[in-house]
């Protein structure tokens, strides 16, 4: 749901606008008919990047490298 409202309106409106906010959803402010503004929940910017390292490896991928490494050296050493 995305609430479109004239900036005139906006103080009348104002806590209808947060409870859209508050419920996830954005607030376009119009002037004239045209956007002037966009009101998003503070979560939109929050997205959670993948847990890597300097290497640019997740956790499981570099547990899985260690696990191939090690298996590759008993390889090795058995014959």
């Amino acid at each position: 749901m995305l609430l479109t409202l004239d900036a005139d309106d906006v103080p009348a409106q104002f806590a209808d606008m947060l409870a859209t906010i508050d419920a996830g959803f954005g607030v376009i402010i119009t002037k004239g008919g045209e956007p002037i503004a966009r009101l998003v929940p503070e979560s939109a910017f929050h997205t959670e990047a993948p847990d890597e390292t300097e290497d640019g490896l997740t956790p499981e991928e570099r547990e899985a490298r260690e696990v191939m490494a090690a298996f590759e050296s008993m390889m090795n050493d058995s014959f």
